[in-house]
């Protein structure tokens, strides 16, 4: 009952190569967690003020982005906030180890982003990032 050659050979036995797939997967998760990162640092349309002076912060961590845009709207993490639920929410994210990051957008009076400050110090947050982007 031994198959010979040439029957073996008319049915062959399929194998799939998964491999290219894993790596599409792969490139896509990357992607999309990158363009996500993206779209949340720029969720509110905050326009940074230019400076000359500063440094360049690692992005080691995932800080908790508060947003405050030219009509002084605030965004947490690309979520529209009234100012009541501001500490609440920054003492939550922020206990979860996030350093907080303020993007004031450059027609943003200084009064609108002043009480973020605040909102952080209330919240416990000892130290809080200012972004502004690089003049030329």
């Amino acid at each position: 009952m031994r198959r010979s050659a040439s029957q073996a050979r008319a049915h062959p036995v399929g194998h799939v190569n998964v491999t290219p797939m894993i790596d599409v997967v792969m490139v896509l998760i990357i992607f999309y967690l990158i363009v996500g990162r993206l779209v949340l640092e720029r969720s509110g349309r905050v326009d940074l003020p230019a400076t000359r002076v500063g440094e360049t912060m690692p992005d080691e961590s995932d800080p908790v982005i508060v947003s405050v845009a030219a009509d002084g709207s605030v965004h947490v993490d690309g979520v529209l906030v009234d100012r009541a639920t501001l500490v609440d929410l920054i003492a939550l994210r922020a206990a979860e180890g996030r350093r907080v990051r303020v993007r004031g957008d450059r027609e943003a009076a200084y009064g609108s982003i002043r009480p973020i400050i605040d909102a952080c110090r209330d919240a416990g947050v000892r130290s809080i990032e200012l972004a502004t982007e690089r003049s030329p």
